[in-house]
């Protein structure tokens, strides 16, 4: 009788691919949203609500625009001049972003030349001049030629945007020399209708840059100053303000918790005895069981009585309180440190403080990367109890600002996916550094007895 022998070895290619399968819409179900936003945060103001939703945004144009003051009179004088361009500028470039709709403009180069020589130039990126009309020098009026002279609103703009003039001509500044014919015809049309212009077109041209749609995101920074730009810190600072207090706040709760945690759990694993040390442990543990929203409000009345209120002491305090998790983890590990090298340092004469600090700690690294990783984590996502406790808008951490802003009601969703982009990314990266450090310390801190 001849035995079959099985292959015990050979894998289980259904199973296999299942997995493969499995892992791949896993990933996908997990990027999707974040790919959305990111693409969304890139979109303008329209396209964003296109249906159905496109993943891929619309490729971005620069439109450079050439403007002839020729025959401007110069008997004038050289500030009449610079002041109709700086008119012309504003007319021009909101005109540009509001009628040429079906290029998808978000940059717009303004040149001025007189016989043959560029006198003046200026550059302005789409969201940059929504921001001025939303929040800024042109908010809540409706955009046309008078308006956006009235009461020197346009030199105001071209100090925002920043306009270069020489009547001798500007050195390493040339215009375009080739125009689209109907991008010309579209575009004066549309200045006959809504703007006035002091010089006379000469030429327009499109060209594609993708590049533009990566500095959404610098504006995007830029929006606390012109959401809160009556607050001195956030109008000079901006959305470093929140950015600041984040780390200031995230900094401490680590390095408490790392140092309490390992404290607490130190006494319990190697000064208590067993019974003292299940008793003391079990409190820590106990008060991860008391839902926050019971204690939340005698917890606000302490510390406004104590004066920890709308000031950094609100945001601190409550990470001076040691995890009852992490003190599990702590003395779990210290647990299997052998009692042989304790009973070694104590022969030479070794303190408390030395088994502690020489001992314990060096050889917690994997336990330390991991509590830092969780704590920055947890925290970072943190909004409510720091909602709760700042009313001043220089002491909101990232997701305070974030959500005050969203709730502005002239605040574009584009707008508010970029913040949220900006704001993912910190999250993102130490993910990838604190795990990969993890990963090698728990592989490298074997302890030999």
């Amino acid at each position: 009788m001849v035995k079959r022998k099985i292959n015990t070895n050979r894998p289980d290619k259904s199973l296999k691919i299942a997995a493969i399968i499995i892992s791949i819409l896993s990933i996908f179900f997990i990027l999707f949203p974040f790919l959305l936003t990111v693409s969304n945060s890139v979109k303008d103001n329209k396209s964003i609500y296109d249906v159905p939703p496109s993943l891929i945004p619309k490729p971005t144009h620069s439109m450079s625009i050439v403007i002839d003051y020729t025959n401007f009179d110069m008997s004038k004088g050289e500030v009449a001049i610079k002041n109709s361009i700086e008119q012309d500028v504003s007319n021009s470039m909101y005109a540009a972003y509001s009628n040429i709709n079906d290029q998808n403009i978000s940059e717009v180069k303004y040149y001025a030349i007189k016989d043959g020589k560029v006198i003046s130039y200026a550059r302005s990126h789409k969201i940059q001049l929504q921001m001025e009309q939303d929040y800024g020098i042109f908010k809540g009026v409706v955009i046309n030629d008078k308006t956006l002279l009235l009461n020197n609103r346009s030199k105001e703009l071209a100090g925002k945007i920043g306009i270069e003039f020489n009547l001798d001509g500007l050195d390493g500044v040339e215009a375009p020399d080739t125009t689209d014919t109907k991008l010309l015809d579209k575009f004066s049309e549309g200045m006959e209708n809504q703007f006035n212009l002091i010089g006379n077109i000469s030429l327009c041209s499109v060209k594609r840059n993708n590049l533009l749609l990566l500095e959404n995101f610098k504006h995007y920074m830029k929006l606390p100053q012109y959401v809160y730009q009556n607050n001195e810190a956030i109008n000079k600072y901006g959305f470093f303000v929140f950015i600041v207090n984040s780390i200031i706040v995230i900094g401490f709760a680590i390095i408490a918790q790392v140092i309490l945690c390992s404290i607490c759990a130190f006494a319990i694993s190697r000064l208590m005895t067993p019974k003292s040390g299940k008793i003391a442990l079990m409190f820590f543990l106990g008060a991860m069981m008391i839902p926050f929203v019971s204690i939340m409000l005698p917890q606000l009345i302490m510390y406004k009585e104590m004066g920890a209120y709308d000031n950094f002491w609100a945001l601190l305090l409550p990470f001076l309180y040691p995890y009852g998790f992490y003190v599990y983890l702590y003395k779990g590990f210290f647990d299997k440190i052998p009692e042989s090298l304790f009973e070694a340092a104590r022969l030479d004469g070794a303190s408390v403080y030395y088994l502690y600090s020489k001992i314990c700690m060096p050889l917690s690294k994997p336990i330390i990367s991991m509590i830092a990783l969780q704590t920055f984590l947890g925290n970072w996502n943190d909004f409510f109890w720091a909602w709760l406790v700042t009313e001043r808008q220089e002491m909101w951490t990232l997701n305070v600002a974030l959500y005050n802003i969203s709730n502005n009601s002239a605040t574009k969703q584009n707008a508010l996916m970029g913040i949220s982009i900006v704001t993912i990314l910190p999250v993102i990266i130490a993910t990838i550094i604190f795990s990969r450090q993890l990963k090698e310390n728990i592989v490298s801190s074997g302890i030999k007895g």
